[in-house]
């Protein structure tokens, strides 16, 4: 990416050349129709044509004229206008002289678009015979226009095909824009990928999309993505689509690494990133956006009229990642196409509103974006229950779409071994299942199994297996997934052959995107009653320390009573120090090394306390950080539901562990104000040097207390309440956002396989935790220390 400095002469800027890194400012063109829309011309008396020529640029929502800063835009959102402010008033504007600004780059810009050009076409060399066919993934927006010109300069129209992902979502001027590009480049292949169904149907059977719920990305764009391309080799191959099976295609991707964070992280080339069929090629990823502008201008490319109101990426319409400058425009602009989200929306929530301005203040605020299941939904259910009874497990699935038998398929084979009795056998697992089924439900029973590594994947197998048979409303998704083409699903039906078991189209949460969307269960179950388990006592750092001496020998010691076993028993359960049979974690060597003052063990203990231990779970959720408690103040705050003496006992060992570990002193959850030996009050300051891998770890729990949710933002992770399981690194420790992004950052940059971040200049904050999705574990991210 070049730096640029404006040109007073031509209204535009040039390209020196010095080069830029990282993460930038976009840079922008702006039209007519944008500063119209923000009123400048009514209210600030700016004179300005009606041109199709850009008038002036913007780095994100500062507006410069000739270079000199004209304006500013904040705020706005999908029933407000911005705020402006810094505005030259009575300004007369000319556009921007087009022809010379192309000039006057045009041997820098030639520099940029041959070495781009070699190296695509170095790329395609190298797979070419590697892959089944190579495309272009195109959208309609500003960089897949760039990027699909730059492709078809540099290699033969009849060596790649273009695949328009159509949502049913995007905005009408997307639409128009892609039949421009159509008949810009009339000679090349294209194709549309698209679902069977509009997303105003798949918002009202699976529920409007959220942050932390996307599923309208896998549904509605890269499964039909996929499936297209397997369409397109069935038919080049002349065979059933079923039978396209271990191919792989050349992707041709718009991303750049101007977008974000994450992105600039990214290669030319990676193979794998988001599907394993697929090898990506970003042939654009060191271009910056005013490169890009100046690429388009200079080639006269289609641009996508939705640019002219300032939106800075073209996407779907109401996207809950969006920002509120976008939903701004699309409101504003695009209100036809709006409303009918908006409307589905409304009917889809149990929310009641007493005005419409609340409801517009909900939407405003992004109250929809915020869900994390059925809960707020009017046709939100559980319709799979489950009892453990002695050595019997029964699920109870009503009302479900589809048979079980079905599904079960995915699991391992079965067979009916008499009237109601199943065998199944699963790998190395068999077990038998009595199946009974009456009018509107489903009843299976099965034996509980032992908690091996095994059996724990099979149960959750198992589960998911009964949660589509309840929720599956044949979208696709799996069947694109399916590396073997065993599953075909249609609008009406589900054939499964030749499966191998391999469990692609059951490794998500819950199994089915409708169920992850539509389930009411979840929350924070946590159970205060036994909260003064401990005997009044801590878990102290001494006890860590004689413990680590020798683990075997500890519990032969003669330096602990009774009271103070017992207690250790408990707390070294709760943080995972020992199984249910006082056996070591297998982390114990790992931790002999790190020492007993260690602050990534403290920090690791601190996390699983805050899941695992009754009395530090109420304080984190309760006990506020920057304010002083006194004991009285404590006692109140845990309420008349429990004794009097419970609560002493409970906030006793409460303080005896912050006191006597460095979770009080050096994780800064517990400052005292002591008179002698009585402690008058007590203040948490927060964590002041967090950990890295102790900051992943606790992202891991929180994962799996989410029930496998292991993508979000940063916002959602952030937004703490009393009703969800998990909890974030600012109600742990006190780390707050501004802390907590670079800290996120590094770990992406260093353990790139178990997490990665994409902040997008904070639009999209988004948090990915990839190896969660492959069966990792919060426990394997020790593996890093």
């Amino acid at each position: 990416m070049y730096n640029y400095e404006w040109d007073i002469e031509t209204g535009g800027y040039i390209l020196l050349p010095t080069k830029i890194t990282g993460v930038t400012k976009e840079l922008r063109p702006v039209f007519y129709d944008e500063l119209h829309l923000l009123g400048l011309d009514r209210d600030y008396g700016w004179i300005i044509p009606n041109a199709e020529n850009p008038l002036m640029w913007a780095e994100g929502r500062r507006y410069f004229y000739r270079g000199e800063l004209v304006a500013e835009a904040t705020g706005g959102g999908l029933f407000s206008v911005p705020v402006l402010k810094n505005v030259t008033r009575n300004i007369s504007v000319e556009p921007v002289d087009i022809h010379k600004f192309v000039d006057k780059n045009e041997n820098i810009l030639n520099g940029l678009v041959q070495r781009t050009l070699k190296d695509l076409y170095a790329t395609f060399e190298e797979y070419r015979n590697k892959v089944d066919m190579s495309y272009v993934a195109f959208s309609g927006g500003k960089d897949s226009v760039a990027m699909l010109d730059i492709v078809q300069r540099a290699l033969p129209h009849d060596s790649f095909d273009v695949v328009f992902g159509d949502t049913t979502m995007e905005l009408g001027d997307t639409y128009k824009n892609v039949e421009k590009a159509k008949a810009f480049w009339g000679d090349l292949n294209w194709h549309i990928a698209r679902t069977d169904f509009n997303a105003t149907d798949s918002w009202k059977f699976v529920g409007p999309p959220a942050r932390t719920i996307r599923w309208c990305c896998g549904v509605h764009k890269s499964a039909p993505s996929v499936l297209k391309i397997k369409e397109i080799l069935a038919e080049r191959k002349n065979c059933k689509i079923a039978d396209v099976k271990n191919f792989k295609v050349l992707a041709f991707v718009g991303v750049r690494k101007e977008e974000s964070e994450a992105r600039s992280t990214y290669e030319m080339v990676s193979e794998g990133n988001k599907h394993a069929v697929q090898i990506n090629c970003n042939p654009i990823l060191e271009w910056s956006s005013g490169e890009l502008f100046l690429y388009t201008y200079a080639r006269n490319l289609p641009i996508n009229r939705a640019y002219r109101f300032g939106l800075h990426r073209v996407g779907c319409i109401l996207c809950p990642m969006s920002s509120s400058w976008t939903d701004f425009i699309q409101n504003r602009v695009y209100p036809e196409e709006v409303a009918p989200y908006i409307r589905i929306i409304r009917d889809s929530i149990n929310t009641s509103f007493k005005s419409e301005d609340e409801w517009k203040d909900y939407m405003e605020a992004g109250g929809w974006k915020k869900r994390a299941g059925g809960k707020i939904l009017t046709f939100g259910e559980n319709r799979v229950t489950n009892i453990t009874d002695g050595g019997k497990e029964t699920f109870v699935i009503r009302n479900a779409t589809q048979s079980w038998k079905k599904w079960m398929i995915t699991l391992g084979s079965f067979v009916e071994i008499r009237k109601g009795v199943y065998a199944l056998q699963h790998g190395s697992i068999s077990v038998e299942m009595e199946v009974r089924e009456e009018k509107d439900k489903t009843i299976i029973s099965l034996p509980v199994l032992t908690k091996s590594k095994e059996n724990i994947r099979f149960m959750y197998l198992f589960r998911n297996v009964l949660y589509k048979t309840a929720y599956c409303q044949n979208c696709k998704e799996c069947m694109a997934e399916c590396p073997n083409g065993s599953l075909v699903i249609t609008n009406d039906d589900i054939v499964i052959n030749n499966c191998l078991h391999c469990g692609r189209c059951l490794d998500r949460q819950k199994g089915c995107i409708v169920a992850r969307s539509v389930i009411t269960g979840g929350g924070n179950n946590m159970d205060i009653k036994n909260i003064d388990r401990y005997k009044t006592f801590g878990f102290r750092q001494e006890w860590l320390e004689l413990y680590l001496e020798d683990p075997a020998a500890f519990w032969e010691n003669d330096r602990l009573g009774v009271d103070m076993f017992y207690a250790f028993d408990k707390w070294a359960r709760e943080i995972l120090l020992i199984d249910e049979k006082k056996a070591p974690s297998s982390f114990v060597d790992k931790m002999i090394e790190l020492g007993g003052d260690s602050p990534i063990l403290w920090g690791y203990f601190y996390v699983n306390m805050a899941y695992n231990s009754p009395i530090v779970n109420w304080f984190i959720r309760h006990v506020s950080f920057g304010m002083t408690y006194s004991n009285d103040s404590l006692m109140l705050m845990l309420g008349d539901e429990l004794k009097e003496r419970t609560r002493k006992n409970a906030l006793t060992s409460l303080k005896d562990t912050l006191r006597n570990s460095p979770i009080g002193w050096l994780l800064g959850q517990g400052e005292f104000e002591m008179k002698g030996k009585q402690i008058l009050s007590i203040t948490k300051n927060g964590w002041t040097e967090p950990d890295p891998i102790v900051i992943l770890y606790s992202l891991y729990m929180f994962a799996e207390r989410m029930e496998g949710m292991y993508s979000f933002t940063l916002s959602d992770l952030l937004e703490d309440n009393e009703e969800r399981a998990g909890l974030s690194p600012r109600a742990i420790f006190g780390i707050e956002r501004e802390t907590l992004k670079p800290i996120l950052q590094g770990l992406a940059n260093n353990y790139s396989s178990f997490i990665q971040v994409d902040f997008n200049k904070g639009i999209m904050e988004n948090i990915d935790l990839p190896a969660g999705k492959n069966g990792k574990k919060a426990i394997d991210v020790l593996s890093l220390i």
